[in-house]
């Protein structure tokens, strides 16, 4: 089974179709002559030959044991000939330094992105084995959610996981899940207006409407898949030597994902997360955000219920209000959408503050008021408005709270009935920061709020990450990366990926305390996401509040 799968995957990437003999299992080499060849041990080269094909053997065999070697041969074997080439493209054929010139290596990378990024693709998403899917889904959300970190054509389906993640689980694996995590031996008992499809997909679980038979209300309960837990530690260990390999400074932050990822597959403690966000947001934000109540009677490890909230995600909130617009042009919504992206990656489009875009939708809702009086469903959506709002509760969850959640990507943004509450859900991902490390990272955010290199350098330091040189310059454009701002004067005409590059030649990072590249991963999705609607923002600016709140409880 396994030889079948490599082999297909293998001949489908790469065209080697003889890379695994066929029917290479122990029934087929007593039928062919497989079996003369480990026979013939007279000479040396057949008794290598034959321990060569019983290693291959070995292998296989402990794939079709354990699901996670299984899932690891499968990732190598589409990844490394790819690495490989980009490699050779990289360090030999298209140096930086070579005599073919930058524009050469770009047009031969370009290359290689078209000519493997279906390749990936297909064997991300595959739905005919289900084959890699797993962690590989949700590592295509996070790098994502930048237009400028990973190529065009990487990034029109990878963006798409955002809000579009492919089925796992049929209608009837769900409730089966269900009722036996509830031990229950008739779901209908318990549940009623079951609908057959899921109004969300995520990484590791589904989720499904229904309705309670007790008190009739609408309830969503989320589901795991079957072995996720086993799937993704499996997949997550594999990325970690992946990127050990080849892309090294991003082998710490690999490591906090990985501790991270411990809690999300236990969905109670998802539901204590769901209430402890309920207590600190709701009284402040209440009249602007709602987070749904869970359910201790729908709820188990492996299932999750929760009041519906009733909207529409905020991605789609959008798209349906470009779509005047779209037409105005006369094109598709989808068209004017990959317009104005490529518009803000090429540079001939601005993002603009999030307090101008404040006033340009008020502007904006007064005047659709005026041309359609009486409807409402299309009026501007006040976005930098929203992204403000996002950065102060983030804020406030990371600094004042010390419990946030560390992966707020659009997905898990709706937009309320009501047309301007904005319902915050998924909290699987969930950090608690300790007094001590929030009181440091305070001082940091001040420092970097007011562009003080020397300050944010110290403070860095402080916090507990270690690096080789501790160079000033490097310290303060990286840390302003993560937690404030990517303008002009930090990348300094680089993109995202080779300022990573950059800093880890100049002064490599050893080692990062607990929580902060987590607190990074907050601050650079809320911008980056707020960046792919024309929306700059910095963080520090607005956490620095906050940071100032927590200094002086810890003065007092």
């Amino acid at each position: 089974m396994l030889a079948r799968q490599v082999r297909r995957v293998v001949a489908r990437s790469h065209g080697f179709a003889k890379i695994l003999p066929e029917g290479l299992t122990p029934r087929a080499l007593g039928r062919t002559g497989w079996s003369r060849q480990f026979a013939d041990t007279s000479s040396a080269a057949a008794l290598r030959k034959r321990r060569r094909y019983l290693w291959v053997l070995g292998l296989l065999a402990a794939g079709c044991i354990d699901e996670g070697f299984r899932r690891c041969l499968q990732f190598w074997a589409v990844v490394f000939p790819l690495w490989c080439h980009y490699l050779w493209v990289d360090k030999v054929s298209h140096r930086k330094d070579g005599a073919q010139g930058l524009e050469a290596r770009d047009a031969e990378f370009s290359k290689l992105h078209v000519r493997y990024s279906p390749i990936i693709r297909g064997a991300t998403l595959c739905p005919w084995e289900r084959y890699m899917r797993g962690f590989y889904l949700k590592a295509a959300q996070l790098v994502s959610t930048r237009d400028d970190f990973l190529p065009e054509v990487y990034l029109e389906w990878c963006r798409k996981l955002q809000d579009e993640v492919p089925m796992t689980l049929s209608s009837d694996e769900a409730r089966k899940v269900i009722a036996k995590e509830l031990k229950l031996e008739d779901l209908d008992a318990l549940l009623t207006d079951w609908v057959e499809e899921p109004i969300g997909t995520a990484s590791i679980g589904q989720v499904y409407q229904a309705r309670l038979r007790s008190t009739g209300e609408d309830v969503a309960i989320k589901v795991q898949v079957p072995n996720a837990e086993k799937m993704f530690r499996a997949d997550i260990s594999c990325l970690k030597m992946f990127t050990y390999l080849a892309i090294p400074w991003a082998f710490e932050q690999m490591k906090e994902i990985e501790k991270l990822f411990e809690a999300e597959f236990d969905y109670l403690e998802e539901f204590r997360n769901l209430e402890a966000m309920r207590t600190n947001l709701l009284p402040k934000w209440g009249h602007r955000i709602y987070i749904p109540r869970p359910m201790k009677e729908l709820s188990s490890r492996h299932v999750l219920g929760m009041e519906l909230l009733k909207g529409e995600k905020f991605i789609s909130a959008v798209r349906r209000r470009l779509k005047p617009l779209a037409e105005r042009e006369g094109k598709t919504v989808e068209e004017y959408e990959q317009e104005q992206i490529e518009a803000l990656r090429s540079g001939r489009r601005k993002a603009e503050a999030a307090w101008w875009l404040r006033w340009k939708a008020l502007l904006g809702r007064w005047m659709h008021r005026v041309r359609h009086f009486g409807r409402r469903d299309l009026e501007p959506l006040d976005v930098g408005g929203i992204f403000e709002m996002l950065m102060q509760i983030h804020g406030q969850q990371i600094l004042l709270d010390g419990c946030f959640n560390a992966d707020p990507h659009p997905g898990n943004i709706l937009l309320l009935e009501d047309g301007t509450t904005l319902g915050l859900i998924d909290f699987g991902q969930v950090m608690y920061l300790p007094q001590d490390f929030r009181v440091k990272l305070a001082r940091l955010i001040v420092a970097l709020a007011e562009r003080q290199p020397e300050q944010v350098a110290r403070y860095e330091s402080e916090i507990g990450v270690k690096r080789k040189y501790y160079k000033q310059d490097v310290q303060y454009r990286l840390c302003s990366f993560w937690l404030d701002r990517d303008d002009e004067e930090i990348t300094q005409g680089l993109n995202i990926f080779d300022l990573l590059v950059w800093g880890e030649s100049e002064d490599p990072v050893l080692s990062l305390p607990e929580g902060y590249y987590l607190a990074c991963r907050c601050s650079t999705t809320l911008r980056s996401t707020a960046l792919a609607f024309g929306v700059y923002i910095s963080s520090a600016a607005y956490w620095k509040p906050y940071a100032e709140e927590v200094l002086r409880r810890n003065q007092a």
